[in-house]
């Protein structure tokens, strides 16, 4: 039986979207306060309107969060990565560790900052990435494992 590592889009990417639910849950709640902060007093007609805008802001905020960490799923199995993304339509991208050629970890300034990054894997005879492991937490330690998995298989096959 064969073990796999699981992996999903790390929290601490998804901040924007997370920061969208507090707001928009106190623009719904108090859709006077930015008003009030300005010192002047709200339009009757534009409570509502704030009130709305809050409730999407949230509601939005709270969908994002939850369709990233659903919808994308990154599997490290005994002998392949698998790639899948999507809840209603669906793309599985299966790589076979004996086609890797090479492992890359892409970062920003934020993801340094909260510990996540991209993993991207090549196959032999392609300039692209063929499977990317997105926004995933402690990026270097996936790619280590996978560097691992590699190596594994390519000694056991007398590879390189």
């Amino acid at each position: 039986m064969s073990s796999s590592t699981t992996y999903r889009v790390s929290h601490r990417a998804l901040l924007g979207y997370w920061l969208l639910i507090p707001v928009g849950a106190a623009l719904c709640l108090a859709p006077e306060a930015p008003f009030t902060l300005l010192g002047v007093s709200p339009a009757d007609p534009l409570k509502p309107a704030l009130f709305w805008v809050g409730m999407g802001m949230a509601a939005w905020g709270l969908l994002n969060v939850a369709y990233q960490r659903l919808a994308h799923k990154y599997v490290i199995d005994s002998d392949r990565v698998i790639e899948r993304h999507g809840i209603i339509a669906r793309r599985v991208t299966p790589l076979h560790f004996h086609h890797i050629r090479s492992i890359e970890v892409n970062q920003t300034i934020m993801g340094r900052l909260l510990g996540y990054g991209s993993v991207e894997m090549s196959a032999a005879g392609t300039g692209t990435s063929e499977a990317r492991f997105d926004r995933v937490s402690r990026p270097m330690d996936v790619m280590a494992t996978i560097d691992g998995y590699v190596s594994n298989k390519a000694s056991a096959t007398g590879g390189e």
